[in-house]
């Protein structure tokens, strides 16, 4: 996840984190990026949030637990860089529709060394107009591809390299 947030700060865009590690804020605060005290602060701060997670119970806990980021107040897209399968990412976009957000599953391959290269494959499952939005934003992090309105099915058991490692981060254009 750091590397892919430095990317989008080199970018030109204004970033709002949280990560557990404290470390990687810091981090990215030295590159010009807000810190906020949960998801829920980072979806209350920005309009798309990006989520890069390890496992799919992280990125349901992130996304909708208690301080998650469908509790945020302005928070519109969650982009989910994750690997958390078909079954997941439905679970996830039904109760984010609930709270009026839309969520858009893109998950990411690469591993670290493309994540800190900016050539990560981001395969981007959404409505064409919504991918339209955020094709030039995601163009920082690597390789965009439109693979359909809704995620294939992919096995519960991902390749290791599809995994990013645990930043939240989220995005604003400056």
């Amino acid at each position: 996840g750091l590397p892919i947030a430095s990317n989008l700060i080199k970018g030109g865009y204004e970033l709002t984190v949280y990560d557990i590690n404290k470390r990687a804020m810091d981090d990215l605060a030295a590159k010009g990026a807000r810190t906020a005290s949960s998801p829920a602060a980072v979806a209350s701060a920005v309009d798309t949030v990006l989520l890069s997670l390890a496992t799919p119970p992280i990125v349901r806990e992130v996304a909708l637990g208690r301080d998650g980021v469908a509790s945020g107040t302005k928070v519109k897209t969650v982009i989910d860089l994750s690997t958390t399968g078909a079954t997941m990412a439905r679970e996830i976009a039904e109760a984010l529709a609930k709270k009026g957000m839309t969520a858009v599953d893109a998950p990411v391959s690469g591993g670290v060394a493309g994540a800190v290269k900016g050539t990560l494959a981001v395969m981007v499952a959404c409505a064409r107009p919504l991918y339209a939005e955020l094709e030039p934003m995601l163009k920082n992090i690597g390789k965009v591809f439109h693979i359909g309105e809704r995620p294939p099915p992919r096995s519960r058991r991902a390749p290791k390299w599809w995994c990013s490692a645990l930043k939240r981060a989220s995005i604003r254009r400056s």
